[in-house]
């Protein structure tokens, strides 16, 4: 694969369609009930263990209810209670989570844990699903919303924005930071120990969050979240944390059709666990490990006890250079290391020259782009088929184009794409195919007359998963 390089603001417009390649859904249900405890807000707090808070446990000082909380969890013991809690006001919405308290022997601040569910998921799902109910078992509150559908690139969380969009408010971002203000509030919470965790659309989310609120997180675990767009805005290093980064393993793909009709023939999560444990090991201030389940497909890892200790080890402000992995128990279905994990790229393919200048250059550009894209490739890869592309050749591409771009509209449209391939800077996961992106929407752009791009578009369009990408093709070939 060519040079990488970051999306600039420039590419906005174009990450709309990230709701047609960034297919994070969950998949199993199934699990252990919720449990439940009862423990109001309490001020002390012993000094080891989970049973007693922990070592460090210091509570959230929050306030009031009253202030804290929304009408109508601000009246005095009118707070969250175990369960599931609605009318919640956070953002301008009423939203609705679901609530799990430790036994009421545990002592002093707990650690909180925010749980985010997948597409096809509520609260109480992931929380059976993923048998959240271990967090319970040993010492913490656990917080699982259910989404609201603001996310306007995929449509669960808000946890994918382009650049130009990071000012923007944020419900999602808003309803954390008041559900983490109200429960602090009416229980004692351990400020060190707030914990994020999601799976599939909860894994996005959980990256956003992790990248917008590492002031107040002691970490998290991403399972099999897209890592593409959920930066914060801030160049500023992330604060100390702890983040294990989960996957399925190499069989973590999704196949299917999204609630909004979208038809994903393949979306693999591999690459984007690749982008996150490399972005989070980078991370100076970051304790990073990653875990690989062993071809359990797209699920959360089953780990949780494991995790547990781990993340109750790493309170806030425990600085990354003392981090030791601890071993995974016997039997484990995964395997975990704090090493980035590096995926390796895909073969360079190059087109041969043609006689029709520009040809060879708009075939690589797909190729570069989209082709050895291990994000992208798996989702367009019938699309790339009718382009003319094997995953090992691009004969059919040039063969096809030297065919049938034949008038002058064409040869001005494989001039401007031999600009673009000569500047363009691809790389790996979505944002690293947006220079394609770019080039088929300016090239085409009011191009009707150009053999070249009406094939194209006409291929492009015909895939739900696809068309949203190319706005220019839409227009072109509606």
């Amino acid at each position: 694969m060519r040079a990488r390089s970051s999306l600039t603001s420039t590419l906005a417009g174009l990450v709309v369609a990230g709701a047609a390649l960034v297919v994070a859904c969950s998949t199993k249900d199934g699990g252990d009930s919720p449990g439940a405890g009862a423990g109001p807000r309490e001020e002390g707090g012993g000094a080891n263990g989970a049973e007693d808070g922990g070592a460090g446990a210091e509570p959230i000082d929050a306030g009031d209810p009253a202030a804290a909380c929304p009408a109508p969890f601000d009246a005095a013991g009118s707070g969250p209670k175990a369960g599931v809690n609605e009318g919640f006001v956070a953002g301008g919405q009423a939203r609705s989570f679901h609530l799990l308290l430790p036994a009421a022997s545990f002592t002093g601040p707990r650690p909180l844990l925010f749980a985010f569910h997948g597409t096809t998921e509520t609260g109480p799902r992931f929380v059976d699903r993923a048998r959240l109910a271990d967090f319970a078992a040993k010492g913490f509150i656990v917080v699982a919303p259910d989404a609201a559908g603001n996310g306007s690139y995929w449509p669960v969380w808000d946890a994918m924005r382009a650049p130009d969009a990071e000012p923007a408010p944020n419900a999602d971002l808003e309803l954390f930071d008041r559900l983490l203000a109200c429960t602090a509030a009416s229980y004692a919470v351990d400020k060190n120990r707030v914990f994020a965790a999601g799976h599939s659309a909860g894994g996005i989310f959980t990256n956003r969050l992790l990248r917008s609120r590492s002031g107040v997180l002691a970490g998290g675990v991403v399972g099999s979240g897209v890592f593409d767009f959920t930066a914060s805005g801030s160049p500023a290093p992330l604060e100390p944390m702890l983040v294990v980064v989960t996957w399925g393993g190499d069989n973590d793909t999704y196949r299917g059709t999204t609630p909004n009709g979208v038809s994903v023939p393949a979306f693999s999560f591999v690459e984007q666990a690749s982008l996150a444990s490399k972005f989070y090991a980078a991370e100076p201030h970051v304790a990073h490990a990653r875990c690989r389940g062993n071809d359990l497909g797209h699920a959360w890892l089953p780990l949780n006890d494991w995790l547990i200790d781990l993340l109750l080890s790493h309170p806030k402000g425990t600085p990354a250079s003392s981090f030791s992995l601890p071993a995974l128990p016997p039997g484990a279905r995964a395997a975990c290391s704090a090493a980035p994990y590096e995926l390796a790229p895909l073969p360079d393919m190059t087109c041969a020259t043609t006689a029709r200048a520009g040809c060879t250059q708009a075939c690589q550009l797909f190729a570069d782009c989209a082709v050895e894209n291990r994000t992208v490739g798996p989702s367009l890869r019938s699309e790339l088929s009718k382009i003319g592309f094997t995953q090992t050749s691009c004969a059919g591409c040039v063969q096809r184009c030297q065919a049938g771009a034949t008038t002058q509209v064409d040869a001005d449209a494989l001039a401007c794409f031999s600009a673009k391939q000569a500047a363009a800077s691809c790389g790996p996961g979505i944002e690293g195919a947006t220079p394609l992106f770019q080039a088929v929407n300016e090239c085409c752009d009011g191009r009707g007359g150009s053999n070249l791009c009406v094939d194209l578009c006409t291929t492009l369009v015909a895939s739900s998963a696809a068309k949203a990408f190319f706005p220019t093709c839409q227009k072109l070939v509606p």
